[in-house]
């Protein structure tokens, strides 16, 4: 059975300080990504073999369109890494599939978005997809 790497996933403490002391009005979500090669889904999610990009698609889907009155998401860019200008590359802290910036009206956006049941199921799509991940919250 596959098992959920907790280290992708924000700490308690790191919620704590998002909801307490986040900047009030739109918050930007900047996303680093590093898909595995093949999706790690457990074996009874019953989902088809594909890459790891595109079990992380089902899970953009999730918080963009499932739970998209609850986030009021938008994506303001999306797409590849397509090389490291300043950086050491082939290092993982220069090595990333993806970028991905999403703007929130809000935090309590973001923080609803996490609490809601529906984006909770599509957090196995992100743990499938995902080798390793970066967020990093800007201003709006």
């Amino acid at each position: 059975m596959t098992s959920i790497d907790r280290s992708i996933d924000p700490t308690a403490d790191q919620v704590r300080a998002l909801r307490d002391t986040g900047r009030d009005g739109p918050i930007v979500m900047l996303n680093l990504l590093k898909f595995k090669a093949v999706a790690d889904y457990p074996a009874e999610a019953g989902m088809a073999p594909c890459t790891g990009a595109e079990a992380y698609a089902r899970y953009q889907h999730a918080f963009t369109v499932t739970v998209g009155a609850v986030s009021q998401a938008e994506v303001l860019y999306e797409g590849p890494v397509e090389q490291v200008f300043i950086g050491m590359a082939g290092t993982p802290e220069a090595d990333w599939d993806m970028a991905l910036i999403v703007r929130y009206p809000t935090r309590r956006h973001f923080l609803g978005m996490m609490a809601d049941a529906e984006y909770k199921k599509a957090l196995m799509h992100r743990y499938a997809g995902l080798a390793r991940t970066v967020l990093l919250q800007c201003g709006g």
